[in-house]
């Protein structure tokens, strides 16, 4: 009887075509280098990748599906890798949280020096690879200058910035591009079933990062967010300054200020394109239509673009680290003076 398992596949990869294709081509060739930096922000696929192309490059009978080479999800080793208990598939622990110190390289290079148990190679991930200390970059040097001929060494970091010149150049970078609106919005829908306007507003969200979207699809507190900031907003012309310093102090983490900004720009931008375009079909906030219909016709342009200028230099401001209930409760006050624009009203 045959088993197979389930495992990640380059198939499920979207919207990293150059990055699978140079993958694809190195398991075509058998031009495998014996180090890569996959370079993407969290929640871009970097693990993903690197599980794929692991699974792909230690299975003992790959199969082709079209123009990709996957694992066949039956052997052994894949069997392993699904298991997370593969010996020729090595994910480094560290010691501490937030670095990666020479001894947890040392750790590594000591066993990079025992052969593979099974397979024709032996594959090292280092996630977080960004916070590699100088010593432990200059001990990881060492492997990659003369690197047994079976060591392959995935490095998943998030920037290139903190790495050594000499790192660098004894690696292929392989940067993650941020993945279209489109197709984030496309795979909530299809993978985890989103209605239509969650998928796309957390798609807007998402910075191109399906990881993230999924996040935020899953998040309640997102959703809870959401639904606050849209009543605030539908009412905001009325609403007096301590209501609105009341609503800036209960958003309290960072993580909440800066959804909260950028679910206020949102629903400006749906406001701008609706009265430009006098169409409904491009908005993100596609539940609130017909209020956003009527906001459209009686906000004037000079309104929603001071609206849009002061949600902007919120954003500056928090950047700055400027205290951000402050940025907030004042972000919300030019809102509502942009937006009570009544002697600017349109035709």
């Amino acid at each position: 009887m045959r088993y197979t398992v389930l495992m990640n596949t380059f198939s499920e990869i979207i919207g990293q075509e150059i990055v699978v294709s140079h993958l694809q081509n190195a398991l075509r060739t058998g031009g495998v280098s014996h180090a890569y930096i996959l370079n993407g922000a969290k929640g871009s696929g970097r693990h993903m990748i690197a599980r794929s192309f692991s699974a792909a490059l230690l299975c003992e009978n790959p199969r082709q599906e079209g123009d990709r080479i996957e694992p066949c999800g039956e052997c052994l080793s894949c069997i392993q890798t699904a298991a997370g208990s593969n010996p020729d598939l090595i994910t480094l622990e560290r010691e501490k949280e937030n670095s990666i110190g020479v001894g947890d390289i040392r750790r590594m290079r000591a066993d990079v020096q025992i052969k593979p148990y099974s397979a024709e190679h032996k594959i090292y991930i280092i996630p977080d690879a960004e916070k590699m200390t100088p010593a432990a970059q200059n001990a990881l040097l060492k492997t990659l200058e003369e690197p047994p001929s079976y060591a392959v060494i995935l490095l998943l970091a998030d920037g290139t910035g903190s790495f050594l010149p000499t790192i660098m150049s004894r690696c292929i970078t392989l940067p993650l591009r941020p993945v279209p609106e489109k197709a984030v919005e496309d795979c909530l829908k299809e993978r985890f079933g989103a209605k239509e306007d969650r998928a796309r507003l957390c798609a807007r969200f998402s910075g191109g990062s399906i990881g993230r979207a999924a996040l935020l699809l899953e998040n309640e507190n997102f959703a809870n967010l959401r639904e606050k900031t849209i009543l605030l907003l539908q009412k905001i012309e009325k609403t007096n300054a301590a209501q609105l310093a009341s609503f800036a102090k209960e958003t309290v983490t960072e993580e909440e200020t800066r959804d909260l900004i950028d679910l206020i720009l949102t629903w400006n931008r749906d406001l701008l394109v609706c009265r430009s375009t006098h169409s409904t079909e491009n908005l993100i906030f596609t539940d609130e239509v017909q209020y956003i219909i009527e906001a459209a016709q009686t906000t004037s342009w000079q309104g929603l673009q001071a609206a849009a200028e002061a949600v902007f230099r919120a954003r500056r401001r928090l950047f700055s680290n400027v205290n951000a209930e402050l940025t907030l409760q004042m972000m919300l006050l030019e809102i509502r003076a942009a937006y009570r624009m009544t002697d600017m009203r349109a035709e």
